[in-house]
């Protein structure tokens, strides 16, 4: 357990220094660039993500899940690493010019093929960051994160576009970030020896790596189909307006997602054989991410309109509505984000995987039929599908670590209270005469202390368990 928390110590401040970059980040170029420059960027991130999902194969995830490591097995892994970063390079970098007429943005033949170098540069990395993640150093992550996102991206991007040069100035941010975070991240203490790859254990990543990529296609689809239907249903410069808000919302529950799946997935992978442990483990984080999420999530909600005005400027008002939906989806996210790495510690690809394409399809489906009825009915389609996600991957934790449904219910409780208890702080401040009603910042500035301590004396009374 001390264990858990200096890795959770660790990640949270490399968190929160990624988070406060981003925000310099978010604020700066929303106001150099334009929701187009921003659209097109968009399209050819999704498209990466989307074969970013095979260029990884689960190679790394395995790594960190697999009980015996050997040299042979990490010689392997690293060969299949860099030749799947190999192919998905040249079939992005060949596809590049078809990507663009299909989704009618000329701009993206040349950005894609630009975007193709980044699936080298990983191939050469994944194996030393998964060997980092499975000793639980999340120190030397945190440092990789920060200085790879600080410099590379916000440093870079911000400049570049203060220079005028357009949505490539997100490019070359995002490649710098990758190339930095490479170099950092391959100067780590770990060394591979260079033997000769061995079929039985290609064969074992194979078969592992197909159930992690068949559940990640289904993860990705759930998360990121509801942009390509935008961009193509909307056009462009609506798909920069929901990535807007999209973003502002991930920008704290991905962040806080990725410290509970840093730091779940390698320990409950070493306790796994201890249902009792992993279960207290796993009901201890489902507690904390829900006293995390549910206050924030009520928070935007209520003061969205604020929120963006703040950060994005009043060009951006149109972001305002699909923000204040998506809020609502926060929870339920994170929800996922505790229960997938539990899950997937146990080794259950399968059962994952086809719960997750029940919740793709899902998505599919809804914004297809709402696309047609705006930005906000998408966002409602994404909530439903959400809260399908979190339910049935809930199931599958409870089912695997014999938890009942009275201790699943009692972990998430507190953080509902503590939902309620921000939204009447938060109606105060909104509805309330005073100095703060003409002034959007003095609004949030009050709102979102008092919301903090509200919650901490919440926990601190009534001695909930979060750590």
């Amino acid at each position: 357990m001390n264990q858990i928390r200096r890795s959770a110590t660790w990640v949270m401040t490399g968190t929160a220094s990624q988070v406060l970059s981003q925000i310099v980040a978010i604020i700066v170029l929303a106001r150099l660039l334009t929701p187009h420059e921003f659209g097109v960027v968009s399209v050819a991130v999704l498209i990466t993500q989307f074969l970013l999902v095979f260029s990884e194969f689960g190679v790394g995830l395995y790594i960190v899940q697999r009980i015996d490591l050997t040299d042979n097995f990490i010689s392997t892994s690293y060969f299949m690493a860099y030749f799947l970063g190999i192919v998905v390079a040249i079939v992005l970098y060949t596809s590049a010019p078809s990507m663009a007429v299909i989704f009618n943005i000329p701009e993206l033949y040349a950005v894609l093929r630009v975007y193709s170098l980044m699936f080298l540069i990983q191939g050469v990395y994944v194996v030393h960051d998964a060997l980092i993640k499975r000793e639980m150093d999340f120190k030397y992550l945190a440092k990789a994160d920060f200085v790879s996102y600080s410099i590379g991206y916000a440093g870079v991007s911000i400049g570049l576009a203060w220079l005028g040069f357009s949505y490539w100035s997100l490019v070359i941010g995002h490649l710098c970030q990758t190339v930095i975070r490479c170099g950092i991240i391959r100067l780590s203490s770990t060394k591979i020896q260079t033997i000769k790859p061995s079929f039985t254990e290609m064969t074992r990543i194979v078969r592992y790596g197909l159930g992690q990529t068949l559940s990640r296609l289904a993860c990705f689809l759930s998360a990121q189909a509801d942009g390509f239907i935008i961009a193509s249903r909307l056009g462009v410069v609506a798909l920069g307006i929901y990535g807007r808000a999209n973003q502002l919302i991930t920008m704290p529950s991905g962040q806080l997602g990725q410290i509970y799946d840093k730091i779940l997935f390698p320990h409950i992978s070493k306790i796994q054989n201890e249902y009792k442990r992993s279960a207290t483990t796993y009901l201890i984080a489902l507690t904390g991410i829900c006293l995390l999420s549910i206050p924030l999530s009520v928070l935007v909600w209520l003061l969205g309109e604020k929120l963006v005005h703040i950060i994005l400027g009043a060009q951006w008002v149109a972001v305002t509505e699909p923000l204040q939906v998506l809020a609502l989806v926060m929870p339920f996210r994170l929800i996922l984000n505790v229960s997938d790495p539990s899950a997937r510690a146990f080794g259950k690809t399968y059962s994952r995987a086809w719960r997750q394409w029940i919740v793709a399809c899902i998505v599919i489906v809804l914004s297809l039929i709402l696309s047609k009825y705006g930005l906000t009915a998408v966002a409602w389609g994404i909530f439903v599908a959400a809260v399908m996600d979190a339910v049935l991957m809930m199931w599958l934790c409870i089912a695997v670590m014999k938890i009942s449904i009275f201790e699943l219910v009692s972990s998430i409780f507190p953080g509902v209270v503590a939902g309620l208890l921000v939204a009447i702080v938060a109606c105060i401040v909104k509805y309330m005469p005073g100095p703060w009603q003409n002034n959007e910042l003095m609004s949030l500035l009050i709102a979102g202390p008092l919301s903090l301590i509200t919650v901490g004396m919440f926990v601190y009374i009534y001695r909930i368990k979060v750590w």
